[in-house]
């Protein structure tokens, strides 16, 4: 029996190693390394397209950044006016008064000449409410959590202007708080 058995040994093994070799060759012939390119192929684009993405998020932040310090600019401008206008009040009421006896008009707290066109839509009146006070109570509205239009409808000034007091008051809190931290840190 061995030996029938041994004689079946010696093709089976031919058979199995041509079946091996044959194997081997289909898997040669449908070229590995054309699956390693595409697959690199297409890493190489998501980088690329990556690297693209990041040069125009960087471009958005240099023009976003911009924009921003536009704005600062114009706000830091519009506060300055705005403290200045709080600050003298007084004076600009009589140079309001020197400039109405001499035949100039006043429009919106800036006097002008009657040739020059007007950048206001009021003329400023005697009786015009303290700035402070009109602060102060655009402040006790805000805290009572009054819409700003609804304050602006109640004080009587523009919507804008109520934003404007309001920011202020926030930023006079903050820098309140900041330096009332920095007294407790020294401390």
């Amino acid at each position: 029996m061995i030996g029938q058995v041994m004689t079946w040994v010696g093709p089976t093994l031919d058979v199995t190693a041509v079946a091996l070799l044959a194997a081997v060759l289909w898997r040669l012939g449908r070229d590995p390394g054309a699956a390693w390119a595409e697959r690199e192929a297409r890493l190489a684009t998501i980088f690329a397209d990556l690297r693209g993405l990041v040069a125009q998020s960087e471009g958005l932040a240099r023009d976003l950044d911009a924009r921003l310090a536009d704005r600062e600019t114009r706000l830091r401008a519009l506060v300055d006016e705005a403290q200045a206008a709080l600050t003298a009040p007084a004076t600009t009421r009589s140079a309001a008064a020197d400039t109405r006896s001499h035949g100039v008009e006043v429009r919106g707290a800036v006097a002008e000449s009657s040739t020059e066109p007007s950048r206001a839509s009021e003329p400023v009146r005697a009786t015009e409410p303290d700035p402070a006070a009109v602060a102060g109570r655009i402040e006790v509205l805000a805290e009572a959590g009054t819409p700003v239009e609804e304050i602006a409808r109640r004080v009587g000034v523009a919507a804008a202007e109520v934003r404007l007091v309001i920011g202020l008051k926030t930023a006079r809190t903050a820098r309140r708080r900041q330096a009332a931290g920095a007294a407790r840190a020294l401390a």
